[in-house]
């Protein structure tokens, strides 16, 4: 089983600010290792409410390069990729519009939702990401990117385990779950749903 783990902290409320990227890889069912970036927004502004989340600011971003400049290096793990992600909506949305915004094309890319499949899965009072690491006993630094990633990826795991899923589309399609899908010839965007 290979796929990666995403979490995108944003600056503002616009989808396209992404300011950190957190990655998890994962490969024949082990987590061999994790990334973190700082991106210089777009629009290049903080919102208080942002940064008393993640703790992320201008200091930390005004030399780093624009997400159009750092997409030379992070595509390698998107396209043709199957990724994953704790609230996949937005980690997808803002991958799009980051995208988007900087006149770049879609990578191809097969999505799940541990948030969703977490719902299905596990009887807790919320499916935040805290709550469900807590429920598996994994580490959380949370809203810092890569701590997010990678808790987002050993859930996966767990699940997977849980359910004695060998890939993670067997895991969603258990769980009642269609594969979300980004398809970059045709710009088309299918969201993780229900079966």
């Amino acid at each position: 089983m290979n796929f990666i783990a995403i979490d995108f902290e944003t600056a503002n409320n616009n989808r396209s600010s992404i300011c950190s990227v957190g990655i998890a890889m994962v490969e024949n069912g082990k987590l061999l290792g994790t990334e973190h970036l700082y991106i210089k927004p777009a629009p290049n502004y903080y919102e208080a409410f942002n940064t008393a989340l993640h703790g992320i600011s201008d200091k930390d971003t005004k030399n780093a390069e624009t997400f159009k400049q750092q997409w030379k290096y992070l595509k390698k793990y998107f396209h043709n990729k199957t990724i994953v992600a704790h609230n996949a909506s937005f980690d997808c949305s803002a991958l799009r519009f980051a995208l988007d915004a900087a006149k770049l094309g879609y990578p191809d890319v097969d999505y799940h939702c541990t948030w969703r499949l977490a719902q299905e899965a596990l009887s807790l009072s919320n499916h935040t990401l805290a709550n469900v690491s807590k429920h598996f006993k994994i580490k959380l630094n949370h809203h810092n990117a890569e701590s997010d990633a990678q808790a987002a990826a050993l859930i996966a795991l767990k699940l997977c385990d849980k359910y004695k899923a060998s890939l993670l589309e067997q895991l969603s399609t258990c769980l009642g779950f269609k594969v979300g899908k980004i398809i970059g010839r045709s710009k088309t965007y299918r969201p993780f749903s229900k079966i």
